[in-house]
């Protein structure tokens, strides 16, 4: 019996290491399921913040798709419009070196006709000013010609009174010397 009784203190400290042991791998299995219930509801909240994030991010990326989208067909347009607006100042400086050509041509038309005036305005005033000295002289002359004619006639005038004794010139003689006067 004491043999039995040995035995089954044996089999009993066994058992209760057995218990402990099990009791230990049970409290370790239960705090690392505690480990993992904890990782496990943080991965949930985590991946839940990751989907949110994800939704969130999608939103984003469609309303910025949508923006690029707009600003590519105003790019476009844009690019068109300039298109255009180029086209016409291209043609518009073509219209404006054909303008200044002509302009310039006729400027250089009237500069050369204003140039040929003058050339023959300078001339006419030559020949004016030498017929106008050729005049003064003349009229110099018939002055001096009018003068001797003046006295010519006074002097005869003279003679004749004096060969007729003061008849009919001695009362027109004052008449005649205030016309040639």
């Amino acid at each position: 019996m004491t043999e039995k009784i040995s035995r089954i203190a044996a089999e009993r400290e066994d058992l209760a290491a057995r218990l402990e042991g099990t009791e230990a791998v049970k409290e370790f299995l239960i705090s690392k399921v505690r480990d993992a219930e904890t990782g496990l509801a943080k991965k949930d909240s985590e991946s839940l913040a990751i989907i949110q994030q994800s939704a969130s991010d999608q939103e984003v990326i469609s309303f910025l798709d949508g923006r690029v989208q707009g600003l590519e067909s105003v790019y476009h347009d844009c690019s068109i419009a300039k298109k255009e607006v180029e086209e016409k100042m291209k043609k518009m400086q073509i219209q404006s070196s054909k303008k200044i050509k002509v302009i310039e041509d006729m400027l250089q038309f009237e500069r050369q006709q204003l140039a040929d005036q003058e050339k023959e305005w300078k001339m006419t005033k030559k020949v004016l000013v030498k017929e106008v000295k050729h005049c003064r002289a003349q009229i110099a002359t018939l002055q001096a010609e009018r003068e001797s004619f003046y006295h010519q006639n006074e002097r005869l005038k003279q003679a004749l009174l004096t060969l007729n004794g003061g008849g009919f010139f001695a009362g027109n003689s004052s008449n005649k010397d205030k016309n040639y006067t």
